[in-house]
């Protein structure tokens, strides 16, 4: 089963930045997306469409900005919005699907989720891919979520996607929360996860297990509150897991890379190193060198990684590791 990956650095990490996402960031950052092969990029107001109007904290730039930028960057990458039934309107997400979205999340506490059966139906009728995002999923168990999700499936949306807003799932509810999902209906199973116990690569794992097709992920957990699942430590875990996942580390980090140049600070957690030490099995102790070969040849790091582990990755020489270098040089 293909795991796609939906990138919501654009999104949910506008809260991360005070919702300051410009134009220009999605130009650099996008672009390099775009690039390296991103399948899905949602972007705007962490809040969705029309939060700025409806009184929500002002975003450096508008829908019709946002909207406009990631259309002339996005060409094979598709580029969706987020909504909220009372915070946007109908008329913004024909908006959206004028400026050529592809895909739409509309988002709703679970409790209250019948109220995004009308823009469900609006969406389609758009020909928008259509996820019912189930805000603070957490809270409803056994037969009432069941009942929930029996309702959405009713409404014939493409998937249906646990959010775990306050970060509170294990991998077990997550895990046992998609498999409903996928007994109730046709509809695809989806996780968002937030990491305030440290848990949104387990559980993005775990839902992976249980048949979901859609994983949320941000470039450095940029969201709000703990972040989300991290895009490069999802990926290097996948690729670890021989899961498939498109883009590969490599172009992770070269989207990393994007993101410094944009001005934009990481919060200092697993750095691009550990996690290529993690993914390609390699001690620390040669990290440093590692780290300096590839910069003084030009090379992505990921690459090198992969080259040594493949050739000595017990005790490489700093002999072997220029050879190495020298050989992805051509």
């Amino acid at each position: 089963m293909e795991n796609k990956f939906f990138e919501v650095f654009f999104r949910d990490g506008s809260y991360a930045l005070d919702f300051g996402f410009t134009s220009e960031h999605i130009r650099i950052i996008g672009g390099a997306m775009e690039e390296a092969g991103f399948g899905h990029v949602e972007i705007g107001h962490g809040y969705g469409l029309g939060a700025t109007k409806k009184g929500y904290p002002e975003a450096a730039e508008t829908d019709e900005q946002y909207l406009a930028t990631a259309a002339k960057v996005f060409k094979n990458t598709a580029f969706g919005v987020f909504f909220i039934p009372g915070v946007g309107t109908v008329d913004d997400i024909k908006k959206a699907s004028d400026y050529g979205a592809g895909f739409i999340s509309i988002g709703q506490n679970i409790t209250h989720i019948e109220q995004a059966e009308q823009a469900v139906e609006v969406s389609r009728h758009l020909g928008l891919h259509v996820s019912v995002c189930m805000m603070k999923a957490h809270l409803l168990v056994g037969d009432e979520y069941k009942k929930k999700v029996a309702t959405i499936q009713s409404w014939k949306p493409d998937c249906i996607c646990i959010m775990d807003s306050a970060g509170a799932m294990t991998p077990s509810e997550v895990k046992q929360r998609v498999e409903t999902i996928r007994m109730l209906g046709a509809a695809r199973a989806g996780f968002h996860g937030h990491d305030n116990l440290m848990m949104a690569t387990a559980n993005a794992l775990a839902a992976a297990e249980g048949g979901a097709e859609r994983l949320d992920v941000s470039l450095g957990g940029f969201g709000r509150s703990a972040g989300n699942t991290r895009t490069e430590v999802l990926t290097a875990l996948f690729q670890r897991l021989g899961h498939a996942v498109q883009p590969g580390i490599d172009g992770v980090e070269k989207v990393l890379g994007s993101v410094e140049r944009a001005g934009i600070s990481i919060p200092s957690k697993t750095g691009i190193t550990d996690l290529l030490l993690g993914l390609y099995g390699l001690h620390s102790s040669i990290s440093e060198m590692l780290d300096e070969t590839a910069k003084s040849h030009g090379l992505a790091k990921a690459a090198l990684y992969r080259a040594v582990a493949a050739s000595n990755p017990v005790n490489p020489t700093r002999h072997e590791v220029e050879e190495a270098a020298l050989k992805l040089k051509g």
